[in-house]
Order: C-alpha cells, then structure tokens, then sequence
C-alpha cells in the first residue's frame, strides 16, 4: 500500500471525510427523476455517495483505494440495508492496470478525486444516454492557497466534457457549494449522447 492510501485509511479510521454520508452537490438534482441503472461511484471513499444512490434503488459499483473507507461504507450500507445493491473493490484508481469497460454504466460519479488519465476511461464507461456527474477542486484564480496539489485548473472541467460532444446540464465553478469543502470547486453534470 502506499503513502498516499495509508493517509486514507487513517482518516477515515479516525472518521474524517465522512460528511456525514451526504451526498456531495450536484448529485441528487442529478438523478432526480431518473430510473435507477447502474452507477460506478469512483473514489468512493466511505461511500457515502454509492449509499445515497444504493437508497434509491440505483446498483453500484464502488471502487476505492482505501480498505478501511470500502469497510465504513459497507457497514453504513448494511445499517441502512441496501449493502446487496453495493459491490465494492478495493482498487488504486491511479495504478497502471486500471480500466474500466466500454459502455457498462448509467451513471458515473467522481466526487473530489482528480487523476486526470481517468477521464478517457470515464468517457467511455457511460453508456449512450448516461450521466456523468462530478464535483473536483479547482485551482482558485486569486491564487489563494490549496488544501492539496489535485486542482482542476479553472475552466478545465467544463472544457474536457465539452470536448466529448455531450450535452452539459449543469456547470458551475467557484465557491464550494458545501460546507465542508473550503476551496473552490467545479462541478458538472453531462449526458452523453444516444
């Protein structure tokens, strides 16, 4: 395991980064009103993006890097019982042998997690019709301080997805829209054509 999946592992065993499984913005305007398919929730965490979607029927797939986060999902799952509409795998999404197959889901989700060869695999993982939904930080354009180096740069989002050809539903870049994050943020919500 390396360094970078320990630190994660021991937050979330000393319950940080849980947001007390609420799910992040845009997410439930985005799957309002939307028959429940399967979702692949990347980077997942302690889940609580896979348990919102797993409670309104939608099956997942949970992939995260950090045992102990895939182990408080699983738990907060089986609280809530809709642990059987969850399958998750420990999996660094930053490893050479990460892949993800063509046209398998109906939604795919990156909340907060920014390795930039994972939006070529995003792209073709969602299936004609489907959804991608995503909130990352951004590089602040006043050049304040980050929590972190993993920073969109400003406009980078909306441009890649754009870039497809999809139908973008919803942009916004600025000010977190959640209190728990304190940088500026880009989210977005994209339908791929059919």
């Amino acid at each position: 395991m390396n360094d970078r999946l320990k630190r994660w592992d021991e937050k979330f065993m000393r319950g940080e980064d849980l947001h007390g499984f609420a799910p992040s913005p845009p997410l439930p305007a985005a799957v309002e009103g939307i028959a429940p398919g399967l979702a692949l929730d990347l980077a997942s965490g302690a889940g609580r993006h896979s348990v919102f979607l797993a409670e309104r029927g939608w099956r997942v797939h949970a992939l995260e890097g950090s045992r102990v986060g895939v182990e408080r999902m699983m738990r907060e799952a089986e609280r809530r019982s809709v642990a059987d509409r969850i399958e998750a795998r420990i999996f660094d999404l930053e490893s050479d042998g990460f892949g993800l197959e063509p046209d398998a889901y109906d939604l795919v989700c990156d909340f907060y997690f920014l390795h930039r060869p994972l939006f070529a695999r995003i792209r073709r993982a969602v299936r004609p019709g489907g959804l991608f939904v995503a909130a990352i930080h951004v590089a602040d354009p006043a050049g304040r301080a980050a929590p972190h180096a993993f920073l969109l740069a400003p406009g980078e989002l909306k441009a890649r997805v754009a870039g497809w050809g999809w139908d973008v539903l919803h942009d916004r870049e600025g000010a977190p829209s959640e209190s728990e994050h304190q940088h500026a943020t880009a989210e977005i919500v994209a339908r791929r054509p059919t």
